[in-house]
Formats: structure tokens, C-alpha cells, sequence
């Protein structure tokens, strides 16, 4: 199914519109501006940007932000007519940026000011490719549910549109956006390591898929698993059989499972591997742990 949905705004009456895409299509190019800031939020499937000047490939969970130029076309596609794809677009004029930011521009990102005060005719991408932060994973979360209705969702929408560019457009001032390059790179590998294991703990009950765990965290399948390694010492495996035994271990002490049950709840279909792995685990036997009292 192809959906389409404005969640805020009308480009062509206000200069700012927020579309989300669902479902293959082939080419979008006529729903993105020419003169106009773009910003994609990547949530599945694989995408292209073409121009004369311009070659961009992104994948699931990653974010652009680029200045479709005046003068120059743009060839705009998804890859994989069998592949789910969702994105999100903030398409914003040069116009409102002027009429709302006035002179602020002057503390926008150089290539982006460059842009709008030469009304930049080729297109150009703002920095590079990257994966989607956790906060940018959670922005986006709301964007396609919205905790408000009625009247309020306009301003929400528009409060949540604001909290977007003024997080991507303006150039680091403090020694926080200043932060040194292996800093940032620290703490990226931290939010990953974090969101592997808050993916872990909600598939405890399926074996371990690399690709779609990749996925969700937005980089490749045997770079994660090589980062994960080096940041926590034990593998995605490890990590995931040890968040499952202390599950089952926790399901036995409470009272309400026994040993078969504890070991199915966790994904475990012998009886016989969840024992071994139970106490490499935690060196007891799942029967040792049963609370027999509760």
C-alpha cells in the first residue's frame, strides 16, 4: 500500500510542509522544491538523490538534509519495489527560513547561509549521510503519532517542526556543539550500544537477526556487531542469552513459571540447551531457582 500524508503545512501557501511517505514509489522528485531546504528522515528502505551535481544513497535509519539549487533538476527514487519503505520530509523555503529566522541566518551552518543569501542554483547536500540519532529516532516516533488531536496538533506539529531545524541548521557556538570528533564518536557508539540492548530486551523471545536489529539502528549488520563487541566485550549473542536467562531467571524467582515454562517465554524450545545455558549463565541449574513459596 502507498500512502502519502501532509502531517503539517502547505508548501505552496506557507513555504513549510512536513510529508510522510509509506510504500514504494518509483519517484517522488515532483513533491520536493526547488529553492527549498529538505530534510529526510530515513526510516526503512533504501533511497537515491541525482543531479548534475548531486549523488546521494541512504539507507534505513539514516537522515540528509540538502538545498535543492533553483536551476537544477533532481531525480528522486527509492530502490527495492519488494522492500518496506517509510521516510519522512521537512520541506522548508528560503523565504520562511529569512521571514523566521531573520538575522539569525547569520548563525546558520555556512553552507546552508551560503545557500539562501546566493540563492544557490545547483543542488547541495549539508554534511553527510548519517545515521538518525536516538533523539531523532524519537522525534520521529511522534511525528507519525502524534500524542495531541483536535486544534492542538497544528501547534504541535509546528512546535516539533521548529525543534527540527533549530537542531540541524544552526553552526555549533558552544563547547558542547563543539565537541571533539572521537567525543561525538563515543557517544554515538553509546546510544548504539543502548538501542541494541532495548532491541535485545524485546525480541527475547526470537532468536537473534542481525540484519533487522542493523536496521533498526540504522548501520551495517557485521559493522554493529564488530562496534558492540569492542564497546561492551561480549558479542550481540552473548549479550542476548544473558538478557534471556536473566528473564527466566526472574520468572522462576517470582513464582508463576516453571522450568519449561520459563525456558519457553524466553524463546527456548529444548529444555535441555536453556538448562546449559541457565548455568553458564548464572552456575545454578533453572530448577535450583524455582520459588516454590510465591
Amino acid at each position: 500500500m502507498i500512502e502519502h500524508r501532509t502531517l503539517y503545512g502547505d508548501y505552496s501557501s506557507s513555504g513549510v510542509e512536513l510529508r510522510w511517505h509509506r510504500g514504494y514509489v518509483e519517484s517522488y522528485a515532483d513533491s520536493l522544491h526547488q529553492g527549498a531546504l529538505h530534510i529526510i528522515f530515513n526510516q526503512a528502505g533504501e533511497g537515491i538523490l541525482l543531479g548534475n551535481s548531486l549523488r546521494v544513497n541512504f539507507s534505513a535509519g539514516t537522515m540528509l538534509a540538502f538545498h535543492h539549487g533553483s536551476d537544477e533538476s533532481l531525480i528522486a527514487s527509492r530502490k527495492g519495489a519488494q522492500e518496506t519503505h517509510d521516510f519522512l520530509v521537512l520541506i522548508v523555503s528560503e523565504t520562511w527560513l529569512r521571514n523566521t529566522f531573520g538575522s539569525r541566518l547569520s548563525a546558520f551552518h555556512p553552507d546552508l547561509r551560503s545557500a539562501i543569501e546566493n540563492s544557490a542554483r545547483a543542488n547541495q547536500v549539508l554534511g553527510k549521510v548519517r545515521s538518525m540519532s536516538l533523539t531523532e529516532r524519537g522525534i520521529v516516533s511522534d511525528l507519525c503519532a502524534p500524542p495531541v488531536e483536535g486544534p492542538a496538533q497544528r501547534y504541535w506539529f509546528m512546535a516539533k517542526v521548529l525543534e527540527i531545524l533549530t537542531h540541524h541548521l544552526f553552526a555549533p557556538t558552544s563547547t558542547l556543539g563543539a565537541q571533539p570528533f572521537c567525543s561525538m564518536v563515543k557517544q554515538r557508539n553509546s546510544e548504539r550500544v543502548a538501542a541494541c540492548n532495548r532491541w535485545l530486551e524485546e525480541h527475547l523471545d526470537e532468536n537473534l537477526d542481525l540484519s533487522q536489529l542493523a536496521e533498526c539502528v540504522g548501520c551495517a549488520p557485521h559493522y554493529l556487531s564488530r562496534q558492540y563487541k569492542q564497546q561492551t566485550g561480549i558479542t550481540l549473542k552473548q549479550q542476548h542469552r544473558k538478557l534471556r536467562i536473566e528473564k527466566a531467571a526472574e520468572l522462576l524467582e517470582q513464582g508463576d513459571y516453571n522450568v519449561t515454562e520459563a525456558a519457553m517465554e524466553v524463546g527456548y524450545s529444548s529444555l535441555s540447551h536453556f538448562s546449559k545455558a541457565f548455568h553458564e549463565e548464572t552456575g545454578r541449574l533453572p530448577s535450583e531457582m524455582v520459588n516454590t513459596d510465591a
